[in-house]
């Protein structure tokens, strides 16, 4: 039997509403601060749809804008890693082609040669991940394996979106998946768990994370910002819009992952909720959450970031799983922005109003996706022993 190698996280790179590093990322979840707000092209084009996770650092008006930012996270992950693309396998999620704004019209983004640009200063191997909402979680594991079994030494994991065009929007609101305005204040346009939540904000942005091998980290000396234990995926098969009601596909993944740690649900001391703020589908994930901890749901801090940036789809797994590594490295758990009721059926032990400091090592961090597709990823305190 092959040795399995250790995994560990030792270059980040976000941008989302909260801003374009991942200090802006976790400062603003810290303040229990939305990014979320009125978009200028969306009011423009008149639907109804007009609040949503926006990225400033790269305008609007660059065509190329779901290329410079995916490049953006990724840069800044192998700049904080200090290692080279060339080094490094590329597992990424480009999400749906997308449509630009240029001088004559919208052109047409693809999502497939999107990637091709993205990978093609990485070596082998080389994937693109398409698992809808669960992609940027699901690529984080599929790196995992890869450099666990020897296959590759370290990988550039994780996903970047661009959604904020009226052609998503129409569509997300045709599903009732998206809050459509109504007088709001748009930055509470996304209320995870809350009595008033109406559906999610959709959101552009990117993240990315270097993983390596503990081995490598220690012979380079490189900062360990948490280690990877823990993958699991499942597949519902029931629905496109929405999850079985008693959340039976996300406990299993849940379950899945933790089987791959070897760790029992004892020792999990915080979760990184998807949270999208639609009515069956937080539903749904607290039912699985309560099933997962037995008689601990009282007492395992919940959090989710969707209420601060939207939903990223492909990149939002990541963007999260950097959310659950800063909690790792400083044992805090940020609160679930823009929920203040929680909704019957959504109890949990929701971190509301402020973080909660309660020393977390381990944390479990998921995405449940359109079309019954699950992942989730556990992630434990950085070591280099």
């Amino acid at each position: 039997m092959h040795t399995k190698h250790r995994v560990v996280i030792t270059g980040m790179g976000a941008l989302s509403a909260l801003g374009a590093t991942t200090r802006d990322l976790w400062d603003g979840l810290l303040a229990n601060r939305s990014g979320v707000r009125r978009v200028q092209r969306l009011i423009d084009s008149g639907i109804t749809v007009t609040a949503g996770g926006e990225v400033d650092a790269v305008s609007p008006e660059n065509v190329d804008r779901d290329h410079e930012i995916a490049n953006r996270a990724i840069d800044d992950a192998l700049v904080e890693s200090k290692r080279d693309a060339g080094e490094c396998g590329f597992i990424w999620s480009t999400g749906l082609d997308t449509f630009q704004k240029g001088p004559s019209g919208f052109v047409h983004r693809s999502a497939g040669r999107c990637f091709t640009n993205l990978a093609s200063r990485f070596s082998a191997p080389r994937r693109m991940i398409a698992a809808a909402c669960a992609s940027g979680t699901q690529a984080i594991g599929e790196a995992f394996r890869l450099i666990q079994h020897g296959q590759v030494e370290a990988c550039v994991a994780g996903g970047s979106s661009v959604m904020l065009t009226p052609f998503y929007l129409i569509g997300f609101a045709g599903l009732q998946a998206v809050a459509v305005d109504n007088g709001d204040d748009p930055s509470l346009a996304c209320r995870p768990f809350d009595k008033k939540r109406k559906g999610f904000a959709l959101a552009d942005g990117a993240g990315a994370m270097v993983l390596e091998t503990l081995e490598s980290a220690q012979e380079r000396v490189a900062t360990v910002f948490a280690e990877v234990i823990g993958f699991g995926v499942s597949q519902d098969a029931f629905d496109l819009n929405r999850p079985c009601d008693d959340g039976a596909g996300a406990e299993l993944c849940m379950r899945r992952a933790l089987a791959d740690a070897e760790l029992s649900v004892e020792q999990i001391d915080a979760v990184n909720a998807h949270a999208t703020a639609t009515y069956s589908g937080d539903l749904a994930e607290a039912a699985a959450l309560r099933k997962l901890f037995g008689n601990r749901w009282r007492t395992v801090p919940v959090s989710g970031s969707k209420g601060a940036i939207g939903h990223a789809m492909a990149a939002a797994g990541v963007l999260e799983a950097i959310v659950a590594a800063q909690t790792c490295a400083t044992g805090v758990v940020p609160p679930t922005v823009n929920l203040r009721h929680v909704d019957e059926g959504c109890e949990l032990d929701h971190v509301i109003g402020e973080p909660r400091d309660i020393d977390a090592e381990k944390v479990l961090s998921v995405s449940f996706g359109m079309g019954g597709q699950n992942a989730a990823v556990i992630l434990s305190r950085g070591s280099n022993g």
